[in-house]
């Protein structure tokens, strides 16, 4: 019995990592998305130009965080700069997600890894001129924060589920 449990012990360790880092990651990722829809809430066109309506105190709210570092972007159709991160990095996709869709990509920034997630404003969704089927002028909306939170959730979750496996695996092989 002693061989075989030696084997399974390390594997139950390395299956366990991979599940709770799953775990951990998700109530992080449900945060995120709800600081992009509430970010992409405030962007709108007026006068042919693209604006956010967030005042000093809601990029404070938006970056409140004791652990993580949050950065955000809102860039405008042609690429302009809006408000945010300046040297935030754009997402590579080939193909643009529709809007209101809140993707997820890991990346990084200034040589930390980073959790993003970000989603396209139609900015003529307050337009009434639907007769006119054409290219709809989007604004790309991104935030991402550092990894810390969730690599500590993720230890403390291992913590909880190997710290057991040790007291019980003496006491099988004694068995």
């Amino acid at each position: 019995m002693l061989v075989p449990l030696l084997l399974l012990w390390p594997m139950s360790i390395a299956i366990t990592y991979l599940v709770t880092k799953t775990i951990a990651n998700q109530p992080f990722d449900h945060a995120l998305e709800d600081r992009v829809a509430v970010l992409a809430q405030q962007v709108k066109q007026v006068g042919g130009k693209v604006v956010t309506s967030t005042t000093g105190a809601a990029r404070d709210m938006l970056r409140a965080d004791d652990i993580d570092y949050v950065y955000f972007q809102v860039q405008g159709p042609n690429a302009e700069f809006i408000d945010g991160d300046r040297s935030m990095p754009l997402p590579q996709d080939e193909e643009k997600p529709a809007p209101g869709i809140i993707v997820f990509r890991n990346d990084t920034m200034n040589g930390t890894e980073i959790r993003v997630a970000y989603t396209y404003v139609d900015l003529d969704r307050w337009q009434s001129n639907a007769a006119i089927p054409k290219e709809a002028a989007t604004a790309l909306v991104q935030v991402g924060e550092t990894l810390e939170k969730r690599a500590q959730l993720a230890n403390e979750i291992i913590k909880g589920v190997i710290m057991p496996q040790f007291i019980i695996l003496p006491i099988a092989l004694a068995l």
